[in-house]
């Protein structure tokens, strides 16, 4: 018999961008997105990449598939690294400085966006 939290480590381990993708609105937090609206374009390369624009607006996140006319920023990244950045694994920062993740845009106003979403590994493993 597996045990649960066995099960659950399996799950976390086998995650996809386009998991993390879906959890990203249950993982806003609305409390600090007071007057910020924005629109991200997500591009992820490499093995089961995909592209999706996260929409903040109004206190609100919501997620759609495809690419975007002129959002405010671009973050362009292996899926791998974008995975460990939103469960807090990859200092968005330092990824940038090594070149782990490309950013088009202000990248003031995009490292300013990290605290509008957790990067609690526990609570992504609770949704899935």
């Amino acid at each position: 018999m597996v045990s649960l939290a066995l099960e659950k480590w399996r799950k976390m381990a086998n995650i996809t961008v386009k998991d993390l993708i879906r959890l990203i609105p249950s993982g806003f937090k609305a409390e600090n997105a007071e007057n910020v609206q924005t629109n991200i374009q997500i591009i992820a390369t490499g093995s089961d990449g995909g592209e999706w624009v996260v929409k903040i607006k109004e206190s609100k996140c919501s997620v759609e598939d495809g690419l975007m006319d002129n959002p405010d920023f671009t973050l362009t990244a292996e899926t791998d690294n974008i995975i460990k950045m939103f469960l807090g694994e990859l200092d968005p920062l330092r990824a940038y400085m090594q070149g782990k993740i490309s950013f088009k845009g202000r990248i003031k106003q995009a490292l300013a966006l990290t605290n509008l979403f957790t990067t609690d590994r526990a609570f992504y493993e609770s949704l899935l």
